[in-house]
């Protein structure tokens, strides 16, 4: 639940941002993004706890009570990191989801920019499919995903391929404007509220695909993680024809 303080807190980061900039110093900062930068801060202010060597991974918190980790793009790898840190720690997962994300262009020769009339949003199935990289770490208890929703300017250069030059053109940062919302997620509940209830109790594939706009590997990700959280039921499998239960009970 997001309070008065953190979004004041989370406004004051990027303030400060804006005016100072960001030190680059030590383990792992190297080009480390403006995001990261400020969800680390955000939820550790004490830099000593920042970029933590253990147990051979370097943490990205880790003070007396436990170890946070921000994962900006994908979960993928992660397990080997969840493995040592879940030994004798709890471990915060922390995963942005930029529900608004205004693209700056940069021009590489003049540094001159412009900004993109177009908003390109994530939305939450994003980050379910990306759970079917820690699916079997889901119902530890000293684990706790906590999502974070933001508003944000993309930075990227036009040195990309055809006229407008914005095909495959680099990504230079991610900068946070607004901080939306903070949930900690609860399993397997939480998942369970994104079964479309026009659904009902039996569907198909194709027909939780079009209730969801998902398709290919992002559609097989979320439907295989809320089948191993036992939220759903495939209970026959035709070829294509896949048919599944909903036997969630909360």
């Amino acid at each position: 639940m997001l309070s008065a303080h953190d979004k004041l807190r989370f406004d004051n980061l990027i303030s400060d941002l804006v005016l100072h900039g960001r030190p680059e110093m030590g383990i792992g900062t190297y080009s480390e993004k403006s995001l990261h930068y400020i969800l680390k801060n955000f939820f550790e202010n004490d830099a000593d706890c920042h970029e933590v060597a253990y147990k051979g991974f370097v943490a990205d918190i880790k003070n007396k009570t436990n170890i946070t980790e921000i994962q900006s793009t994908t979960l993928y790898g992660l397990g080997h990191k969840l493995d040592a840190f879940l030994e004798d720690s709890s471990v915060r997962l922390v995963f942005p989801i930029i529900k608004k994300r205004r693209i700056i262009w940069i021009d590489p020769v003049s540094g001159e920019t412009k900004k993109s009339k177009r908003c390109v949003s994530d939305d939450i199935f994003s980050f379910i499919s990306e759970l079917i990289y820690i699916v079997d770490y889901l119902r530890d208890p000293s684990l706790t995903v906590t999502v974070i929703t933001l508003e944000a300017d993309d930075y990227r250069k036009l040195d990309g391929r055809g006229k407008s030059r914005k095909i495959s053109a680099s990504k230079v940062d991610l900068v946070p404007t607004e901080l939306i919302d903070i949930k900690d997620m609860v399993f397997p509940a939480d998942l369970a509220e994104f079964v479309p209830k026009s659904l009902g109790k039996f569907f198909l594939r194709q027909d939780f695909a079009k209730a969801t706009r998902l398709r290919g590997r992002s559609l097989w990700a979320v439907l295989k993680v809320l089948e191993e959280m036992r939220i759903i039921r495939r209970i026959e499998n035709d070829g294509r024809r896949h048919r599944y239960e909903n036997c969630y009970d909360s």
